[in-house]
């Protein structure tokens, strides 16, 4: 017998000695339910030596006096109910898997009573994933020994969840925000670097080499046709989030009059943000890089006009960004100019899905 380490999903076995079905009953089915398949499941069906209505190969219109027979039927389906299958195929331990192998169990996958998006194929010391449509290339393989370490890999890929998500892909017909991006997009971080920060007045902390985190959003179509971005900052000092959020800075709304966001780093998109805000005298604000925390004593009113210049490599949006703001205090307060300007530039790395 072969031993097998603690919390195994296999129980000890001799796989010198096992044939096809051996393999079927002690180490796929195991590890089909390792992955989340029971048989007589109403969400995840694990089906065994299924008969197919019809037992030949075909495409299109069947012709019994053409379509060759099937050799065999599948060993295992895995079915996520009402969304997704793939199925199984064993060997026995004493055959080497062969290309051949993998094409009889994607005339399987590929039927269409079972039309599957994946299968397996085993001789009980290797395992092979191949997707349908790639007979000679498997998506992954392993050894035996190590499927225990690798179950949750394979969760993350053949697990019930994981077929619903890729079942649930939606068709986006929508135009495109450039090539090869859907109408769409989801931000999921990145980063905004200030590299040079100047203003009319003497700053109190050097800001260069500043790094803020981009934390969401969007990118999207409006309903007439241009691009929007909606970007979420967050501020390397907690106390600026609060103080953006006042401003209207959050999240930041980016527009284009661009039909397409740029691949060409030559020719890279403009986006443009504009924001005035005011804050009446008596609004509370938190302390910052800049200033105190306190009340403040009199009307402010705020420019800021930002300008990021960037193109798509890959599924990040990278470029350098400029930002603006001016500030009008009323005229005749000691010691304080009647504007204020304040310029900062930098660069940015969007990432989205």
């Amino acid at each position: 017998m072969e031993a097998v380490p603690q919390g195994s999903i296999f129980a000890e076995h001799d796989i010198a000695t096992m044939n096809e079905d051996d393999v079927a009953g002690e180490l796929v089915r195991p590890l089909c339910r390792a992955l989340g398949y029971r048989q007589g499941s109403e969400v995840a069906n694990l089906r065994s030596q299924i008969p197919l209505q019809y037992d030949r190969v075909f495409l299109g219109h069947k012709d019994t006096k053409k379509d060759p027979l099937l050799r065999g039927r599948p060993d295992f389906i895995c079915e996520v109910v009402s969304y997704a299958r793939w199925v199984v195929e064993a060997k026995r331990p004493s055959v080497a898997l062969s290309l051949e192998d993998s094409q009889q169990a994607h005339t399987y996958a590929t039927h269409p009573e079972i039309a599957a998006e994946f299968y397996m194929l085993t001789n009980g010391r290797e395992f092979r994933v191949y997707r349908v449509g790639k007979p000679d290339t498997p998506v992954v393989k392993w050894l035996k020994e190590e499927t225990d370490q690798l179950l949750p890999m394979l969760r993350n890929l053949l697990g019930p969840d994981a077929m619903k998500k890729k079942a649930n892909v939606e068709i986006d017909l929508g135009k495109p925000l450039a090539h090869g991006m859907g109408s769409s997009a989801v931000i999921l971080g990145g980063e905004v670097i200030y590299e040079k920060n100047v203003a009319t007045i003497p700053l109190n902390i050097n800001m260069d080499g500043l790094r803020n985190a981009v934390v969401g959003d969007r990118v999207f179509r409006r309903e007439d046709g241009l691009i929007s971005a909606e970007v979420e900052v967050r501020s390397a000092f907690a106390a600026m989030d609060d103080l953006h959020k006042a401003m209207g800075f959050s999240p930041l709304v980016f527009n284009t009059s661009e039909e397409f966001i740029s691949s060409d780093v030559e020719n890279p998109t403009l986006m443009q943000n504009l924001l005035n805000v005011s804050f009446k005298a008596g609004t509370t604000f938190p302390k910052t890089l800049l200033s105190p925390a306190g009340v403040m004593p009199f009307d402010v009113t705020t420019l800021c006009y930002t300008e990021a210049l960037g193109f798509i490599d890959g599924n990040h949006f990278r470029g350098t960004f400029a930002i603006d703001y001016d500030y009008q205090f009323p005229a005749g307060i000691p010691g304080l100019p009647a504007k204020v300007a304040m310029r900062s530039e930098g660069t940015f790395d969007i990432k989205f899905a």
